[in-house]
């Protein structure tokens, strides 16, 4: 088994803001690779993620169509994870773990951010059957879905918009949802002390 530390830095906006990623890959003697990334809840490290995501794939030599769609579903994945999680638990690192074997590709992202269920997220979209309903819809929306978040160190506010997860649902071949209790435990559906969502897809890989 071999394992690789990294440790990223990015620039806050002032002194002692500094932004921190630790990676962590390693190999398995069994052709099972995996690695697993503590990302900080700033939207500034969304896209060092997406880097990461890239750099798997051109490892494994993913065709040019994988390497993205992989790096999409990370990236709205870890960004929905960073604002869940900064809105109910602050600071708390987000956890990014992945493994591949024969090009099936599974990625979770762990988060703070209590329990929501997929198709909830699905049915609370903006909608309309006419330009006037959808337009006062996505006002509404937009107004019960602002976040307060940090990007780059400085508080933002932020509209959780939840399209991620409907395209990331046509892009991999499972999506699953569950839970972890202050026990604990794992289960799956959110409860009242729900602290946080797992959520894991598998996507089937092509070669360059």
């Amino acid at each position: 088994m071999t394992i690789t530390l990294h440790l990223m830095q990015l620039a806050g906006e002032s002194p002692g803001q500094n932004i921190e990623l630790l990676f962590c890959n390693w190999q398995q003697d069994d052709g099972l690779h995996r690695g697993i990334c503590f990302v900080p809840t700033d939207l500034a490290a969304v896209i060092q993620v997406r880097h990461y995501i890239e750099g798997i794939a051109d490892e494994f030599s993913l065709s040019e169509q994988s390497r993205f769609e992989l790096a999409l579903v990370a990236d709205e994945l870890v960004a929905n994870a960073i604002l869940a999680s900064y809105a109910k638990a602050g600071p708390e690192n987000v956890i990014l773990k992945w493994s591949m074997k024969d090009y099936v590709f599974t990625l979770s992202v762990l988060d703070y951010g209590g329990g929501f269920r997929l198709k909830d997220v699905f049915s609370e979209l903006p909608a309309g059957e006419n330009l006037a309903d959808f337009l006062r819809s996505l006002e509404q929306y937009r107004e019960s879905h602002k976040a307060v978040v940090p990007l780059n160190g400085k508080l933002i506010e932020h509209v959780r918009f939840g399209r991620g997860l409907q395209i990331i649902s046509h892009l991999v071949r499972k999506i699953e949802v569950i839970y972890h209790e202050p026990n604990g435990e794992r289960g799956t559906e959110p409860t009242a002390q729900t602290v946080g969502s797992i959520v894991t897809v598998e996507y089937v890989a092509g070669a360059a």
